[in-house]
């Protein structure tokens, strides 16, 4: 370690303790990174949502030789459109006061696409200053604010603007194959940067397969309840006999509980420590994206799920990554199934953990990142 000079910075609002999936990626991408870089990261608070508690049982520990610098937050609800703009624009000026502060001439850069107000800011400073940059992009801004019913003023200008900025990165991650489509045409035949793709990883370690329930099939969802989820329609078409149990908190949520549906049940937000028994508790997980969304977000809660031996129903945009790996994996159902039969979810949850061994652990994945940056 004494001779590691080389100076890799990580720049994300989301960083552990916060428990957002972002933050546990990012914490643990900075603890590989140590084996070839002098690691240091700019990041926001430790809790993205001061309404939520900070899990006791959290195992996550950051590499003693890890220098870390925060902003402070935002008290603002960030489940409103105005609410989350603000806290982007207020976030994105006192991380680039830090960047400013520390990066230097040389040094490396690994950022992701949140706060989206970053990408231009770092775009630009990167030509002032001449540090390599990296951006993982978990998600395409602004391209994902019409999926969501967003109507942002001046859409254009904001697309020209960041076309541009992403144009100047050095390298693009993507987290599939359909996000690389996605920014092949945002970086047009003249764009500089590499596009690399990366997936996310699934925890096996620390989530394993459990006997699937008894009596009706349980249809779960398990993450955030918000707007480009879909949940509504999926409610709109759930089988008299099968239960559809929700599990974590957003924008959403509030309006779905308003309908009163018999069969379907919510549980509120779960610890990253309960995942386990969470991802247990059901016959076949929900993995949704609205129509519009291909290529612009790949679900990372797709990846633990293989973790636990669950199948998948996925519904979302053809050909995007989450619809290519289950219909060429045979790991679940695109549409509603014609029947549910127990002995053919349990096999396709076998392969679902097989898969997750081999093709997306942490250490293969993690692997790809040290070999791109």
């Amino acid at each position: 370690m004494a001779n590691i000079i080389q100076r890799l910075w990580i720049v994300t609002e989301l960083f552990p303790p916060d428990e957002t999936s972002t933050s546990y990626i990012l914490g643990e991408i900075a603890n590989a990174m140590v084996r070839k870089y002098n690691v240091g990261v700019i990041c926001g608070p430790e809790i993205y949502d001061k309404r939520k508690k900070l899990d006791a049982n959290n195992k996550f520990k950051l590499h003693e030789s890890i220098e870390v610098h925060r902003v402070l937050g935002a008290d603002l609800d960030k489940n409103t459109t105005k609410g989350k703009a603000l806290s982007f624009i207020l976030m994105s000026r006192r991380m680039i006061a830090l960047v400013r502060k520390y990066v230097c001439t040389g040094d490396k850069v690994l950022m992701v696409t949140n706060p989206a107000p970053m990408i231009p800011l770092m775009a630009r400073l990167k030509k002032k200053r001449g540090f390599e940059l990296n951006i993982l992009v978990h998600d395409v801004f602004p391209e994902n604010t019409r999926p969501a019913g967003l109507k942002l003023p001046m859409y254009s200008l904001l697309k020209h603007i960041f076309d541009r900025a992403y144009m100047k990165a050095d390298q693009l991650i993507a987290l599939g194959r359909d996000m690389a489509n996605v920014l092949e045409q945002k970086i047009g035949k003249g764009g500089n940067p590499k596009i690399t793709i990366i997936e996310n990883w699934a925890d096996i370690d620390n989530i394993k397969p459990q006997p699937f329930p008894k009596g009706r099939i349980v249809l779960e969802y398990a993450g955030n309840i918000g707007r480009v989820q879909g949940l509504d329609k999926v409610m709109d078409m759930l089988p008299e006999d099968v239960e559809l149990h929700l599990y974590g908190t957003g924008a959403m949520e509030e309006k779905l509980k308003a309908r009163e549906q018999k069969n379907v049940f919510f549980h509120g937000p779960y610890f990253r420590s309960q995942q386990n028994e969470v991802l247990a508790a059901c016959d076949i997980a929900l993995v949704t994206l609205q129509g519009g969304m291909y290529g612009l977000g790949v679900p990372s809660k797709t990846y633990n799920i293989l973790a636990s031996g669950r199948p998948i129903l996925f519904f979302g945009p053809k050909d995007s990554e989450i619809d290519l790996l289950i219909r060429e994996e045979g790991i679940g159902y695109c549409r509603w199934p014609e029947k549910w039969d127990r002995a053919t979810l349990t096999e396709m949850g076998r392969k679902a953990r097989a898969l997750a061994v081999s093709k997306y652990s942490e250490s293969v994945i993690l692997d790809k990142f040290l070999k791109a940056i």
